[in-house]
């Protein structure tokens, strides 16, 4: 039990961290003077960093232990975050994302290997009340991104609160982190040892699922503020639901995973997924949107989950450090493909 609550809380801390920021997006653009050309660049960044950090976190964790390399990774965070709050240009926004990239990367693969460790240990779906914690921690700080967008709060002293808060929670749940440096096989011996078609469906599952995903956080604060019209506080406000929805969808996840099983919960939650896009790209403006955000939330929540469970079933915990990086190699295409999509709309 200790172990399971010190692990909810750095998930917590890692979703409040992300929510963060990525809920002041539009007010991040207005103060560097970026536009979505740029911001995707950033977007980009931001990507590689997290995918090469991933693939490092498992070697890094069997040879230095679970414990100090999550604890970098938090520590480059941080930094990175103050590094957000203070940048006045495109150049030095897309360093700060690099840098948020790298040390998300680890703090990110590094929980999910210690959260996968506990459950092959003792044989019972918990990945998703884990990413519920980090989806309860994504509705706090995306909480707090609202009142600070709507008090007209500057960024330095919103995102130096959530750095105080925020290292507050991650000491208090990383000290009971497994430190031992045994207990990560190398990913790749994992990987080769795993069966490989079954874990390319996963990882091609997770991928899917993370554009899905992660097309909310990158890019739809900024659609529904400059193509849907609405106020930064009401891009905020729809953020907020988004990840409220997913937070309540995973922390009650355990028991229709137990009946209806995790096939029957991922089909059904694409079709609620789609159908919220198809509202929020073509449909009527104010509260049906917020009812997308709702159930994009919901229909979404429980892929990612879902497959690191899949995947921690048929290899080594460490290699879900490397699955991680196949479902946030989305952090990197679709940044990629939302210029490109959006250059082609304003030439119509």
């Amino acid at each position: 039990m200790r172990a399971t609550r010190a692990i909810s809380l750095v998930f917590a801390g890692s979703g409040a961290t992300q929510a963060s920021w990525m809920s002041r997006l539009p007010a991040i653009l207005d103060q560097t003077h970026t536009d979505v050309v740029r911001l995707s660049a950033g977007l980009v960044m931001l990507g590689l960093g997290t995918l090469a950090a991933m693939a490092l976190t498992g070697p890094a964790i069997t040879r230095f232990g679970g414990r100090p390399v999550v604890a970098a990774g938090f520590a480059l965070t941080m930094i990175s975050l103050i590094t957000m709050a203070t940048a006045h240009s495109a150049t030095a926004l897309a360093v700060a994302m690099l840098g948020m990239g790298v040390g998300g990367g680890v703090w990110d693969a590094g929980m999910n290997v210690q959260a996968a460790a506990l459950e092959s240990r003792l044989d019972t779906h918990l990945m998703s009340r884990f990413h519920g914690w980090w989806s309860m921690g994504s509705m706090a700080g995306a909480g707090v991104g609202l009142a600070a967008a709507a008090l007209r709060v500057g960024l330095l002293p919103h995102l130096s609160a959530v750095l105080a808060a925020t290292a507050v929670v991650f000491a208090c749940g990383v000290t009971a982190f497994d430190d031992s440096k045994r207990g990560g096989p190398d990913a790749t011996g994992s990987r080769l040892r795993s069966p490989a078609r079954r874990l390319a469906a996963i990882g091609t599952l997770l991928f899917c699922g993370a554009v899905v995903e992660g097309a909310a956080g990158d890019w739809l604060a900024v659609y529904l503020n400059q193509d849907r019209l609405l106020t930064h506080a009401g891009a905020a406000l729809w953020y907020a639901l988004f990840v409220s929805a997913m937070a309540a969808g995973r922390l009650i996840a355990e028991r229709p995973h137990r009946y209806f099983g995790a096939v029957g919960l991922v089909r059904t939650g694409a079709v609620v997924t789609a159908l919220s896009i198809a509202l929020v790209v073509a449909g009527p403006t104010g509260a049906w949107l917020y009812v997308a955000a709702l159930g994009w939330g919901a229909g979404i929540c429980w892929v990612f989950p879902a497959a690191l469970s899949a995947t921690g079933s048929v290899a080594a915990p460490s290699a879900v450090a490397a699955m991680t990086a196949v479902g946030y190699s989305a952090s990197v295409a679709g940044p990629l493909a939302t210029p490109v999509a959006w250059s082609r709309r304003s030439r119509r």
